[in-house]
């Protein structure tokens, strides 16, 4: 699980956010490791990282993919920035698919797949027309914040209808940027009802899912999460038999 980089005081933090935590150690029979990004002046060896583990998580951020990662010059709208998250999840991604290292991204991991496969990101989705808010409800109240906000509906032949069983689902929505251009070889698992990109599969890796919500988000307990993290369970021991 790669590690967001942040500034705390005088010193930086490397950090995750505790839901995902609890998402993996209570929900699946696996042992999260924490990946930190790279440091000041420093190297990151995804090669050897990916020799010691069975699959990756790629968190949710306050970050933004930096815009250079796909074309595009920088804006005040396309802000904050985690360039060290950058630098890791890019190098993981590419060895991921790779070496068929099962992968699930979440959030800003999602968007960070859409980029490493070659897609763009639109930074300001809230003022397209016809397209929803997909912003993170103002509330101090976690039940609120990760409350389910919209209806994402499930591509027929899809890999992810045929493991939720099911057409739609209610979903949380944090997110202000999405997904512009779809990278290479990404099919596309699930729409919000304003056509936004919610979740993809990559085509030519053994397990590459990706989901623009919070699935960590009482994990155990949604009809869409406790089947996703299982499954990537199941992708994982797979992967580790050989």
């Amino acid at each position: 699980m790669i590690c967001n980089r942040k500034k705390h005081l005088v010193d930086e933090l490397q950090s995750v956010t505790h839901m995902y935590l609890e998402g993996v150690a209570a929900y699946m029979n696996v042992q999260p490791v924490l990946i930190p990004c790279p440091m000041e002046n420093g190297t990151f060896d995804a090669a050897s990282i990916m020799q010691r583990v069975d699959g990756i998580l790629l968190p949710g951020s306050t970050s933004n993919v930096h815009p250079s990662r796909y074309g595009m010059k920088e804006t005040e709208a396309h802000k904050p920035f985690d360039l060290a998250r950058d630098e890791a999840a890019f190098q993981i991604i590419d060895q991921a698919i790779a070496l068929n290292i099962p992968l699930l991204a979440i959030c800003r991991g999602f968007q960070e797949l859409n980029v490493a496969c070659g897609g763009s990101l639109n930074p300001t989705l809230h003022e397209l027309d016809g397209r929803l808010d997909h912003r993170m409800p103002e509330s101090d109240e976690k039940d609120v914040k990760f409350g389910t906000q919209h209806r994402v509906d499930f591509n027929d032949n899809g890999y992810l209808r045929k493991l939720l069983k099911t057409e739609n689902a209610q979903v949380n929505s944090l997110h202000w940027q999405a997904v512009d251009r779809l990278g290479d070889n990404l099919s596309i698992e699930a729409t919000a009802e304003d056509g936004t990109i919610e979740a993809v599969r990559h085509t030519k890796a053994t397990y590459c899912v990706g989901v623009q919500w919070h699935p960590e988000y009482q994990a155990g307990e949604n009809i869409v999460s406790a089947p996703l993290f299982a499954d990537f369970e199941r992708a994982m021991k797979d992967f580790a038999n050989g």
